[in-house]
């Protein structure tokens, strides 16, 4: 089954992070581009970087036993730990109270999948082989990441400065496909 992608707003949201790796410290790294709350819980925590953010106050770091109580007030909850029993207890607790969870390499016990990200300003591109192949959405980050004009971010801004001075309606589309065509030629 196929995942539908869904991009939402996680600035401020209070997302718990179980898990002290390198897992774990991808998906805080990942998340602290989006503004959000993050705690990680994990008994023991093997990443500097994970360290590093909560010595400097980015996020909140927990090193202990992970509780169901841990739960309580989250908005999203991410396990990136080996231990399966955990991962299962975690996803039905959150889908008891419609928390969205995903366990890292564990689809069956995930509520979303997380993908593979390109952020470049406010350009985000999400990638996903619905969790049957992540190695295969690595791939393709970097091949497409490859692939975005260099200056992709002034690109934008010039984008965003003309959209905002149109007039909305069919016009205003047509004037930014012409503008985009001449950018990066005919391209459809």
């Amino acid at each position: 089954m196929a995942y539908f992608p869904l991009f939402i707003d996680l600035k401020d949201k209070n997302i718990l992070v179980i898990g002290g790796g390198k897992v774990a410290e991808r998906k805080v790294k990942v998340l602290l581009q989006f503004e959000a709350e993050i705690s990680v819980i994990a008994k023991s925590v093997k990443s500097e970087e994970i360290k590093n953010l909560a010595d400097t106050g980015i996020i909140k770091l927990y090193e202990r036993p992970f509780s169901l109580a841990d739960i309580n007030f989250k908005d999203l909850v991410i396990v990136a730990v080996d231990d399966l029993e955990l991962q299962k207890k975690v996803y039905k607790e959150c889908v008891k109270r419609k928390i969205p969870v995903n366990s890292v390499d564990s689809i069956d016990y995930c509520s979303f999948i997380f993908p593979s990200i390109i952020k470049e300003d406010e350009i985000i591109i999400g990638i996903s082989t619905s969790g049957k192949a992540p190695a295969l959405s690595r791939k393709l980050r970097e091949l497409i990441k490859d692939c975005l004009p260099k200056n992709i971010k002034s690109i934008l801004k010039e984008v965003i400065s003309l959209r905002e001075s149109l007039p909305k309606g069919r016009e205003r589309q047509k004037i930014l496909v012409n503008f985009l065509k001449k950018r990066f030629g005919d391209w459809g």
